[in-house]
């Protein structure tokens, strides 16, 4: 699809016109003379959504079959056609377009899933199943605890079981000084013998003696405990372990897929890296993962850089080392739609399900705009099917799906009430598109978390006493954030001053809610002993900044409303500024650095002041 321009507009309108007035005949002079199907308004809307709310379903069937228009494309807000009939107000029309898409599309709209699966920072997703149970990872870059484990028995529906690294010394050793949006890339989790192998790239900074490092650790559950990693001081990034048939093991990183020989427990690498293949278009090829199907061996890479471009590609061989061909389908996902919701699409790894069928999950990125990735990227799934000749195609090669059937079959997406702490939750029926709520899986701070400082009570409250440090330190260890689940969203705190001894100690600093990218760019609303406030830091500055005179008496409630760009702070529900345009809590907020990670939101200290949060209602 593409935005209409100056020159199509006048047709554009006058179509979509049409379509909301259900003139058929006059649609199909428009699309015969003038009208380019292709083109969209600039919220993304087809002329397949005009006309499922113009209520003809002869003029909805003329779009799906004889001009090929989907009923699943979604516009900028996720809503897709199939969406727009569940919207009508006439029950007949409405009924006999939505048993239409049906019959279209094979699946109801409770008997799908919606794309992300995993909505905010959810980057770099490995997947490994273990008889009926499937184990996923993501990139947790300097956050700890470090590179989440989430278990799912639907592919659908995932709860963040565990973490790779939970010991807090060892993180604040390797982690403690790092730049944001470096650390921990690109984590792959296998499964060998009884246990569970996680490996993992650690990106340090540029003056490090070894800027890129690959860490292995494992557990005999999926969950952990985790050994403590071994680091293996080897260039390279995204790396995979893949077992042969003879119980071989081999680590693979980039660029393109070079392996080399680990020992079984992925303790001592007993090769050099050796280049396999380099990949289908020579861009950037990095995130090999190896699987052996019916006597081939298939590599799978991410090639074309991380933004729009990103493609997964494949090449094979009948020997490990190679030579590997090309893929004739290749690439086998790419977003080719520049103004599609989904973007980005790339680095993932297949799995064989339960049943011999095959699945794939894999990165992307949505933006406001067309221009600001703020939730970071994120993990999308998609069926794979085999060629006769032997070649995986993802999605029938259309792209990165928005609505597409359950894996295994039953309700599905459709409540995201009553679903557990932790667990992804892919739409709501009552909503156009589906509100895709994620509860959070639990708190990270950047680098490490001290417990003498902070802690988080079975009660929901969340402890935080002050360092001294801004948020701007990398130093600083009193916050706690979350990622952003999207880009519309709300969330509220009470907030409470502990004060301590009789007479209690001066409130000193400023302490409150913060909006997070990293140390570079942030929001905080916040407090001090005299003022409320909120004030945008952007690389080495504030940049924005308002107050009101405020005498804190020990007790608050902070509300951050955020609709896409926009801001609204609230202070114990009253409204007290709206921000437009900001900009800065995404990765193209800023050019500094490594920044790979996606928009959080949470609580902080900055002080001595020893202080208490709790969620104030849902997460919205």
């Amino acid at each position: 699809m593409i935005l209409y321009t100056s020159k199509t507009e006048a047709a554009a309108k006058k179509t979509y016109q049409a379509a909301l007035e259900g003139d058929y005949e006059q649609v199909r002079r428009l699309i015969d003379h003038t009208f380019n199907t292709e083109d969209c308004d600039p919220e993304g809307n087809s002329l397949l959504h005009y006309a499922v709310r113009g209520g003809s379903l002869e003029l909805v069937k003329y779009l799906v079959e004889a001009c090929g228009m989907s009923p699943v494309w979604a516009n900028a807000q996720m809503v897709t056609p199939y969406d727009e009939a569940f919207a009508l107000t006439e029950g007949e029309k409405a009924r006999a377009i939505q048993d239409y898409f049906y019959q279209v599309c094979g699946f109801s709209r409770e008997e799908c899933y919606r794309n992300p699966v995993g909505r905010g920072m959810h980057a770099d997703p490995s997947i490994i199943r273990v008889g009926e149970d499937y184990y996923m990872v993501n990139s947790s870059f300097v956050y700890f605890p470090c590179i989440p484990i989430s278990h799912s028995r639907d592919l659908v529906h995932w709860e963040v079981i565990g973490h790779a690294v939970t010991d807090r010394k060892w993180a604040e050793e390797h982690l403690g000084g790092l730049e944001g949006g470096r650390g921990f890339w690109a984590p792959d989790i296998s499964y060998y013998e009884g246990r569970f192998y996680i490996c993992a790239t650690l990106r340090n900074n540029d003056d490090a003696p070894y800027i890129q490092t690959q860490m292995v650790t494992s557990a005999s559950r999926p969950e952990g405990p985790y050994d403590t990693p071994v680091i293996h001081n080897v260039l390279g990034i995204d790396p995979s372990i893949f077992t042969d048939d003879d119980g071989r093991r081999y680590m693979l990183i980039n660029r393109g897929a070079r392996i080399m020989e680990i020992s079984p427990d992925g303790k001592e690498i007993l090769s050099e890296p050796q280049l396999i293949w380099y990949g289908h278009s020579g861009h950037a090829p990095e995130g090999p993962h190896l699987l052996k199907k019916d006597g081939y061996y298939y590599c799978f890479l991410a090639e074309g850089g991380t933004g729009k471009g990103h493609m997964i590609t494949v090449g094979r061989s009948r020997n490990l080392m190679g030579p590997y061909e090309d893929c004739p389908y290749n690439p086998i996902m790419t977003q080719k739609d520049e103004i599609a919701s989904i973007q980005c699409c790339g680095h993932g790894k297949p799995v064989q399900i339960h049943d011999g069928r095959w699945y794939i999950t894999y990165l992307c990125s949505r933006f406001l705009e067309g221009q600001w990735g703020m939730l970071g990227r994120e993990t999308c799934l998609d069926e794979i099917t085999w060629t006769p000749d032997g070649w995986p195609v993802i999605n029938q090669g259309r792209g990165p799906s928005y609505m597409a059937p359950l894996p295994f079959g039953g309700k599905g997406a459709a409540g995201s009430e009553g679903t557990p702490e932790g667990e992804w939750s892919a739409g709501s029926e009552g909503e156009p598109g589906g509100s895709h709520k994620m509860t959070e899986a639990g708190w990270m701070s950047p680098r490490t978390i001290d417990p003498e400082r902070i802690t988080v009570g079975a009660d929901g409250w969340i402890q935080i006493r002050g360092d001294g440090q801004d948020l701007c330190r990398r130093d600083c260890r009193s916050l706690l954030v979350r990622c952003q689940p999207d880009f519309d969203f709300q969330f509220s705190f009470q907030m409470e001053w502990m004060k301590e001894g009789d007479a209690g100690m001066p409130f000193a600093g400023d302490a409150g809610v913060v909006l997070y990218y990293d140390e570079n760019t942030y929001v905080k609303f916040g407090v001090t002993r005299d003022q409320v406030f909120a004030a945008e830091y952007v690389d080495d500055r504030y940049v924005r900044q308002e107050t009101l005179p405020e005498s804190f008496s020990g007790q608050c409630l902070f509300t951050v409303k955020t609709r896409g760009l926009r801001r609204e702070f609230y202070y114990n529900n009253t409204l007290l500024w709206t921000w437009d345009r900001v900009t800065s809590i995404c990765s193209e907020g800023l050019v500094k650095g490594k920044r790979f990670t996606g928009a959080m939101y949470g609580v902080y200290v900055n002080g001595s002041n020893l202080l208490r949060w709790r969620q104030h209602g849902e997460i919205q």
